[in-house]
């Protein structure tokens, strides 16, 4: 009975997040407090249990046979809230503005140049963690030469969207932080296991901007003298685009200590020396300071707040699904009920198999639908076949080669309207750039060990 009750709480998740009944946050808590009532009611347990469950899903549970402790999503929360604030206080600041007005100069009228450099400034803008954010400064930045030079805007829209999906995996971005919280596994070790696959893949999507630029040459029979058609006045303009974004908190002549301080955190993260979260709260705490009085410090921190406050509620909320789910019973006797059908012979070949099993999931279902009803479910299999839960948390993010396709994505809506296409058109163009970045990761997950083949 537990276990199609374990089955009807995750159809029931998935249903009302799909069919928009219910938000994020409210789901992760309201629809497993239903369930796990009705699991308490049928095996004769207390339902003020619940609370004690969902305590142990937001700070930590310890198993009463190996004494394991398993920690709760407060953790990965404290990540999540100072990195999202630490990098929204440096996109304000003007970090990546040099960077972003170099590569906007460097292009001219030059399709190629043109592809480079707006795939390099989606990567500096998307680095916050925010898909929205990116696109809004990306198509300011670059829509109006892309019209002027008469380059394709689909190529534009797709130039913007393949850095987002590869970068949106870093610890303060939402999948790693659903997917880690869903598995409860550490967010760091997480992202270092990873972090080769993404290198390459950005490698990957460089050459696609370089084939693509190379694509509008021949089609626009590029030469020296078509430059011309971008005066000087156009590159001010777009230079403008980028340098008026709030410029209210730009601090440029801060920016070689802000750089410092940037690069030396994320070498920590990587390096591991320290809590990610303790590391960007350190970071956040010295960059308002440094960079800004009292009075503007609070505007600037009221400003990050919906960026903040939205992924950090949703965590919190996760500890009720998590713990719910863990503490009833109800995750293992799902996992019991696969691994029965299963054959065993499958083995360690589940991870490759389930990675790309899931990438259309991860595509068409909402992020945290999939990780907390999935993936949370497939890793207690998983363990049950050799593989452990990390392998799994790895596994999982695989499918995020094809999640910038996703209809559950508002910001793409706005990429398609602004770019004057389709989302069907789009999403054919994107699947068609981005289904080598699948086995990217594949192969770069099982070569370094992260993932078992």
């Amino acid at each position: 009975m537990i276990t199609f009750l374990a089955y009807g709480m995750i159809i029931a998740f998935l249903v009302l997040l799909i069919k928009k009944k219910l938000n994020v946050f409210t789901a992760l808590i309201l629809v497993p407090i239903v369930f796990g009532v009705v699991a308490c009611l049928i095996t004769g347990k207390d339902p003020i249990l619940i609370f004690d469950w969902i305590k142990k899903g937001l700070f930590f549970s310890q198993n009463p046979t190996t004494h394991k402790v398993r920690m709760g999503v407060m953790s990965g929360l404290a990540l999540i809230l100072f990195a999202i604030l630490y990098f929204g206080i440096m996109l304000k600041a003007g970090l990546f503005d040099p960077l972003c007005i170099f590569f906007i100069k460097m292009a001219k009228g030059d399709p190629l140049k043109v592809c480079v450099a707006t795939i390099m400034v989606a990567s500096m803008v998307t680095l916050d963690g925010d898909t929205t954010t990116t696109i809004v400064v990306c198509t300011a930045a670059f829509l109006t030469l892309f019209k002027r030079m008469e380059m394709k805007l689909s190529y534009l829209a797709v130039l913007i969207t393949l850095p987002i999906g590869i970068f949106n995996q870093l610890p303060w971005g939402g999948p790693l932080v659903a997917n880690a919280t869903a598995l409860g596994v550490d967010m760091g070790t997480l992202f270092r296991q990873i972090l080769p696959g993404m290198l390459v893949a950005w490698m990957y999507v460089i050459g696609v901007a370089f084939w693509l630029g190379k694509k509008e040459r021949a089609r626009l029979q590029y030469d020296p003298a078509h430059s011309l058609n971008v005066t000087p006045e156009h590159i001010e303009e777009m230079v403008a685009s980028v340098k008026n974004f709030e410029p209210d908190f730009k601090r440029p002549q801060y920016f070689y200590f802000n750089l410092i301080l940037t690069v030396l955190l994320v070498g920590g993260l990587v390096a591991d020396i320290g809590h990610g979260g303790v590391l960007f709260m350190v970071g956040s705490a010295i960059a308002l300071t440094v960079n800004y009085n009292l009075a503007t410090q609070m505007d600037l921190i009221r400003n990050c707040a919906s960026d903040v406050l939205i992924p950090s509620l949703a965590t919190f909320a996760a500890a009720a699904f998590t713990g719910i789910l863990g503490n009833s019973g109800m995750s293992t006797a799902v996992a019991n009920s696969i691994l029965s059908i299963l054959p065993q012979s499958l083995g360690v070949h589940m991870a490759p198999i389930y990675a790309l099993l899931a990438a259309p999931a991860i595509c068409f279902l909402p992020q945290d639908a999939f990780y907390f009803g999935i993936a949370a479910i497939v890793a207690p299999v998983g363990n049950q076949l050799g593989i452990s839960t990390e392998e799994i948390a790895v596994a999982s993010m695989v499918g995020q080669a094809w999640r910038l396709a996703s209809p559950v994505i508002p910001a793409l809506y706005l990429l398609c309207e602004r770019c004057e296409m389709n989302f069907v058109d789009y999403q054919k163009l994107f699947f068609k750039l981005t289904w080598p970045i699948l086995f990217i990761y594949l192969f770069m997950h099982t070569m370094t060990g992260a993932m078992p083949f």
